[in-house]
């Protein structure tokens, strides 16, 4: 996936972002619709792939009623990362809270089924393409539990920098730590993990 950086000023509207959306070796992005809240309420009630994200379980009325929320917010990209030949759903994973005037975003809502998980650095990729190439970001943040260690490790691994740590800041009193990733170091960082990348296969 070749990173061509746009000029300033090439931010175009939601709609017409949502249009040219990036594809991987496997997987392609596509905008969340309805009829996926029961895989996305089935991803989140699950005790291990749900253990750092809610303290109650979500029904199927409250992800709808979420949905329809996102649709009216214009700083917000809700993603399913589906497998290209089966478009089987792979994960969710969204570019929320984007601050266009400080070229920022953040990963959000991230969930990768069980049977993709060694997908997860392919998921990344393209939404830093979308969120460097197509928005013309500067800086793409996460934020992650400190006892959520594979989750840190995947992100160091990647090459974000530690940004801030926050002391008992999430729900549960563990402390957020967050990681950046910026436009210009995502070219170099990317040679160096591009064999995380798999070849083109199903799962």
């Amino acid at each position: 996936m070749r990173l061509e950086l746009p000029s300033a000023g090439t931010i175009s509207t939601k709609a017409e972002n949502l249009k040219r959306l990036p594809e991987g070796n496997n997987l392609v992005l596509r905008e969340v619709r309805l009829e996926d809240s029961a895989q996305i309420i089935a991803w989140r009630n699950d005790p291990v792939l749900g253990k750092f994200m809610t303290r109650e379980k979500l029904t199927l009325t409250q992800q709808e009623e979420f949905f329809r929320n996102y649709q009216a917010k214009t700083d917000d990209y809700y993603f399913i990362a589906e497998f290209k030949r089966s478009r089987k759903p792979a994960a969710s994973i969204a570019l929320a809270n984007l601050d266009f005037a400080a070229k920022r975003g953040e990963v959000a809502r991230l969930i990768v089924d069980p049977g993709a998980r060694l997908f997860l650095a392919e998921i990344f990729d393209l939404l830093f393409a979308f969120a460097f190439v197509q928005l013309g970001l500067s800086d793409v943040v996460a934020n992650v539990q400190s006892k959520n260690v594979s989750a840190k490790n995947f992100h160091i691994r990647l090459g974000f920098q530690i940004e801030s740590i926050a002391p008992k800041a999430w729900w549960n009193g563990d402390d957020v730590i967050t990681f950046r990733m910026s436009r210009e170091d995502y070219p170099r960082l990317k040679r160096a993990w591009s064999a995380l990348l798999l070849d083109a296969r199903e799962s």
